[in-house]
């Protein structure tokens, strides 16, 4: 049986903290809720979830327009009117999301989620969901 992941929600309040920082969630590679800051509901989390694990297969679905050989996707930012969305590669089964306004210095944010992701280490690899036969 998987054992459960801490309550990571300290650290990912820690990054909204930043200046135009507003909402992080930190999703398994299957598009599985694992944390998020606060003011993010339950159900805004499950749905960004989902829609991370889908911004970033297509992210690495688009290696080949980059570089002819295989290469590792490591981030994705995509900009609004309003603000900035960020997915970073938190893990090999994890991915980091978070938002920021539009006055976010997109650099030092971008710096601080990597940072969030190096404190982290192992607490964020995400171990493989069990089928439902497995669980009894």
């Amino acid at each position: 049986m998987n054992q459960p992941h801490p309550d990571l929600s300290w650290i990912l309040d820690e990054l909204v903290d930043f200046p135009a920082g507003r909402h992080a969630v930190l999703l398994s590679a299957d598009g599985m809720r694992m944390a998020a800051s606060r003011e993010v509901t339950a159900d805004l989390a499950d749905k960004i979830s989902a829609t991370g694990s889908g911004i970033q297969s297509l992210s690495h679905n688009a290696a080949a327009f980059v570089a002819a050989s295989a290469i590792t996707w490591h981030q994705t930012m995509i900009q609004y009117d309003g603000g900035y969305l960020f997915l970073v590669a938190a893990s090999s089964t994890s991915y980091l999301v978070a938002s920021a306004t539009i006055d976010v210095d997109v650099l030092a944010f971008s710096d601080r989620m990597a940072k969030v992701v190096e404190r982290l280490g192992a607490f964020l690899a995400a171990g493989p969901r069990q089928q439902q036969d497995e669980l009894g």
